[in-house]
């Protein structure tokens, strides 16, 4: 019998040895602290083999069916193997504090520094060995290829082509790289970012050039893109999976169809409220129970704006009115490394930074209050701003580029935000204010609505008050309230309806009618009492 094998109590147990070469823990997530992989060094007469376990796996020794050469005497001894694995794994730990396994990406604050998970790497970890869950390893931030300064610089240069889009855009995918520490400081950022034009200007290529920076693997190819025909299950994933991570839902285009673009708005709507629904709880689909949710950075393409206000509050608009200019094949990798190089320097001053962050913030708060939109576009600002100081301080830009960086950035954030008051005042003008008889009242007693006293001033389409009879032409009716908050295009018919409804109309029983005519020869009218209306518009 070969002198390789494990031994326990006098009785050789297999015909291999093992050696723990390394044990990870789990550094987030529900099992924080918890034993996440252990490393194996399995050594047979047949040969030897690396194999890296999950620690709940451990005691099933599946790396007996990976590799057939290796086997145990018998069958009873795999209780006793198990014993073993668990004697060299505490062993270990006795002597070596083992390396740290993450299960989600974004920044994390560990025991003596901060890092931030990029996928399948770590930033600002320093000499820490560590590995990561098959979720998220499978994402992947190009480092920079070269110096940080000229990095930062090649990038300024290719975003000034497209300045008013493509700055916005790059500087979202900051503020998402630092999300989580936004959220930490108190700030209720809900941001989404919403990228809008016409088809053909450039709004996916954009996005996919200086936001959605993270490959698939190895692939070369966007990670975290969900087309917007898709189902939202896809969507949801990324969402929980990419924490302080850009994830991209694409293309909610224009259909000529009311059926299928009401469909468009009703996903954007839903894609836009769970995007900003920071720290809620989801279930994710085949697990029991309810997990924490986690906070990806959202951009969204469309042609179309969204049209409740709670919608638009949740976004930063940056709309595309001409096609975007140039761009290059390696602007991903430029980018990519721009960011990667960026987070090596704010990580080391990551307290700091965020000390600095709560003051600007208080000292906005104390100045005035900030709204949704408010607060977004004031993270938004900090966020380039913070890449900007970067590029100071690596060489790519002086202090005088800094200065005509966050003056542009500054006027970019007025007319942005001017676009989007814009939109809120166009919605707002379709939300009714007041009901019709309440309007109608209105109207009379500020002489919006003319009104005569003599019935001959009718058939010149004036309204007639004859003690509390009101005699209203349908056509000013219609004229009065089609110009009101909410009532634009609004037919008589429906006036009509209204009227009858709120129980002001007289009508006549042998015209079943909302109109009626008051004397040969005039114009039909609606006849309305006044105390019924007044009655009316108070409730």
């Amino acid at each position: 019998m070969s002198g390789i094998g494990t031994c326990r109590d006098g009785k050789r147990l297999c015909n291999f040895d093992f050696t723990v070469t390394q044990v990870y823990r789990w550094a987030d997530g529900p099992n924080c602290g918890h034993l996440a992989f252990i490393d194996l060094n399995l050594r047979s007469d047949a040969g030897c083999y690396q194999e890296r376990i999950p620690a709940e796996c451990i005691a099933k020794l599946e790396f007996l069916k990976r590799h057939p050469d290796l086997c145990l005497y018998r069958g009873s001894y795999r209780d006793e193997l198990s014993a073993c694995l668990s004697e060299g794994i505490s062993k270990y730990l006795q002597k070596k504090k083992g390396g740290l396994a993450f299960s989600q990406t974004g920044l994390h604050r560990l025991e003596k520094r901060v890092v931030f998970v990029a996928g399948d790497r770590l930033i600002g970890g320093g000499e820490i060995d560590a590995v990561f869950s098959p979720d998220i390893a499978c994402l992947h931030l190009e480092p920079a290829r070269y110096e940080s300064g000229w990095q930062a610089e090649e990038l300024l240069n290719r975003l000034q082509a497209n300045g008013p889009v493509a700055i916005p855009v790059f500087a979202f995918g900051i503020l998402t790289a630092l999300q989580s520490l936004v959220l930490e400081c108190g700030i209720p950022l809900t941001s989404v970012l919403y990228v809008s034009g016409r088809s053909g200007l450039g709004k996916t290529e954009t996005v996919k050039h200086f936001f959605a920076v993270y490959d698939q693997g190895d692939t070369g190819r966007p990670a975290l893109i969900t087309e917007a025909g898709s189902t939202m299950a896809g969507f949801r994933e990324n969402l929980r999976a990419a924490r302080d991570l850009p994830v991209v839902l694409d293309d909610l285009c224009l259909s000529t169809g009311k059926n299928a673009q009401r469909k468009r708005l009703e996903i954007g709507a839903q894609a836009i409220r769970e995007a900003s629904n920071k720290g809620a709880v989801r279930t994710k689909a085949g697990e029991h129970g309810l997990i924490p949710s986690t906070e990806a950075g959202v951009a969204i393409t469309a042609e179309f704006d969204m049209e409740t206000i709670s919608d638009v509050t949740r976004c930063i608009i940056v709309p595309l009115d001409h096609p975007m200019k140039g761009g290059r094949t390696d602007d991903r990798i430029i980018a990519a490394g721009a960011l990667s190089a960026f987070l090596e320097w704010f990580v080391p001053r990551y307290e700091q930074e965020a000390q600095l962050l709560r003051e600007r913030y208080q000292a906005q708060i104390e100045a005035k209050r900030l709204s949704r939109l408010d607060t977004g576009l004031f993270c938004l600002r900090w966020a380039f701003e913070r890449f900007m100081r970067f590029a100071v301080e690596t060489g790519a830009t002086n202090e005088t580029g800094y200065g005509e960086a966050i003056g542009f950035f500054d006027q970019r954030l007025e007319t942005w935000n001017k676009k989007q008051r814009q939109i809120l005042d166009r919605i707002e003008s379709t939300i009714p204010k007041a009901s019709i008889p309440r309007l109608l009242l209105l109207g009379i007693q500020h002489q919006e609505i003319p009104v005569k006293q003599k019935l001959k001033k009718l058939k010149e389409g004036y309204a007639v008050i004859q003690g509390q009879e009101l005699l209203l032409p349908p056509g000013l009716a219609e004229q009065f309230i089609s110009a009101q908050d909410g009532y634009r295009g609004i037919s008589r018919n429906r006036i009509g309806r209204e009227l009858k409804s709120a129980g002001v109309l007289v009508t006549h029983e042998r015209d079943n009618a909302n109109t009626v005519k008051v004397a040969k020869g005039f114009p039909r009218v609606y006849h309305i009492r006044l105390d019924r209306l007044e009655e009316a518009a108070r409730s």
